[in-house]
């Protein structure tokens, strides 16, 4: 009998560390192909903040981005560590992804045990809405892990009422992150009218907790700004109203009042996550959540459906941009972990494998150089240290972090003059001598595709998005 049980326990530790070296690999993977790094745009202010608590702390924030202090400081903390560069960076928004994918494991395991934690980590893993900010440093993978731990700890609190206001604290944290985690937030109202599935003084012991960090938040900027609602000042003005045209970007775009449905079902940020969903309530895996966990469900259920709601109809304040829809995209991964994890194992197998593989293809074929015009006007100002380089305001503006990782050089806006260096694109070229041609990197589906030499096969639109994404540059000395 002794020697069954620890044939058996050694049975589980080999599966567990097989799923374990699984997720690390799709994690691996999933970051290679995706991988994008400094783009130059909120990760640079995000920076900015973190570079003046190390130089003049306290540091109250400047702007939208400076006072989401969660993230600032975790940056601080880094850069206090490893130093200062792209591996700061790098650091900080990996180490976000790894706290969320865990996260999400353990919220999973809640919900349906071990093997629908190990399957919504591997598939959170792959998403490319997860990934695509996994590289970057971004606010959307830290906000949407505190939420996750702030419904598990109040769905734990039963009589214990200080889970409760852990898990406010939680939320506040988030809230702290960006302003509109107030949007999941309000799925709790009716939760608290109803009291149920989570008490009524559970919701109030959160609230207590979410409203003491917030409330420490206006102090300490009431004590260093001297105002206290400083940081809502900022928010509240920190758009205009914004254009229907700022949603075209990745997104199909039919009527108003679909359009929010569109950009789940129809969008490589979330590839064939949300259809899977649909397969998941149409055969009931809902339904078969177990009671003790259904509260936690719930929860999650709740708050992901308000961000959707409230996300859909403030078209006039918010863009449809799929990272403001990652709590709904995580409700469904569990969802979809939870119906896989009671599949027979060859359907299981076969789901996952469409799945991961599609959110690999899908993140393959995303442009991993954003910022090309920008890379090349440094690297041309590293190429030419004596000289400066001209180039257009925009690219001018974002580059001086990366020209000062780089090692230095000079740059310019406006008309060059004769004799001066210019970067511009290829086919606006004015008259002069050519020193340098910069193509644009195809995507990593691009480069694949290029190796089998297939380029020709390709559709002109097509083979231009996948294997010329950025417009060539060339480095000209003005005539």
């Amino acid at each position: 009998m002794a020697w069954r049980m620890t044939a058996a326990s050694t049975h589980i530790r080999r599966a567990r560390l097989g799923c374990a070296l699984l997720v690390l690999a799709a994690m691996a993977l999933a970051i290679a192909i995706g991988w994008t790094g400094f783009i130059a745009s909120d990760d640079a202010l995000y920076h900015a903040g973190a570079a003046e608590w190390l130089a003049r702390p306290p540091f109250p924030g400047s702007n939208h981005w400076t006072t989401r202090f969660p993230l600032v400081l975790t940056f601080a903390g880094v850069i206090a560590l490893i130093g200062d560069g792209f591996a700061a960076f790098a650091t900080t928004a990996l180490l976000f992804y790894v706290l969320l994918v865990g996260t999400v494991a353990v919220f999973g395991r809640s919900l349906g045990g071990t093997r629908v934690g190990w399957i919504a980590a591997l598939l959170t893993a792959t998403l490319p809405v997860v990934v695509a900010q996994a590289t970057t440093v971004s606010v959307d993978l830290i906000e949407a892990s505190l939420l996750l731990i702030g419904i598990m700890l109040l769905t734990r609190a039963g009589a214990r009422l200080g889970y409760a206001v852990a898990g406010g604290v939680c939320l506040g944290l988030a809230m702290l992150c960006r302003e509109t985690t107030a949007l999941p937030l309000l799925g709790l109202l009716p939760l608290f009218l109803l009291g149920r599935p989570v008490g009524r003084g559970v919701l109030i012991a959160a609230g207590i907790g979410a409203l003491a960090v917030l409330g420490a938040e206006a102090l300490f900027q009431g004590l260093v700004a001297g105002d206290p609602l400083r940081r809502y000042v900022i928010a509240f003005n920190h758009d205009s109203t914004i254009d229907r045209a700022a949603n075209l970007e990745g997104n199909l775009l039919v009527h108003p009042a679909v359009d929010p449905l569109l950009v789940l079902l129809v969008n490589n940020d979330f590839g064939l996550l949300f259809w899977a969903a649909i397969a998941a309530l149409v055969t009931g895996a809902h339904r078969r959540i177990d009671a003790a966990a259904r509260p936690r469900a719930i929860v999650l259920a709740a708050m992901a459906g308000a961000a959707f709601l409230l996300v859909a109809l403030l078209t006039t304040k918010l863009v449809l941009n799929p990272r403001y829809l990652m709590l709904p995209a995580l409700a469904a991964m569990l969802l979809v972990a939870h119906w896989l994890g009671g599949l027979a194992p060859r359907w299981r197998a076969l789901v996952l494998v469409v799945l991961s593989a599609s959110n690999l293809l899908l993140l393959s074929a995303g442009n991993a150089h954003p910022r090309w015009s920008m890379e090349v006007l440094v690297a041309a100002a590293r190429a030419h240290p004596t000289e400066t380089v001209h180039g257009n305001a925009e690219d001018v503006g974002r580059a001086p972090l990366a020209l000062r990782f780089a090692g230095g050089g000079r740059l310019d806006t406006g008309p060059a003059p004769a004799g001066a260096l210019l970067v511009v694109p290829a086919d606006r070229a004015p008259s002069g001598r050519v020193l340098a041609r910069y193509p644009s990197p195809p995507t990593r589906l691009g480069a694949v595709l290029r190796t089998f030499g297939v380029e020709a096969l390709l559709p002109a639109g097509v083979a231009r998005r996948l294997l010329r994404p950025n417009p060539t540059l060339v480095l000209v000395r003005a005539g």
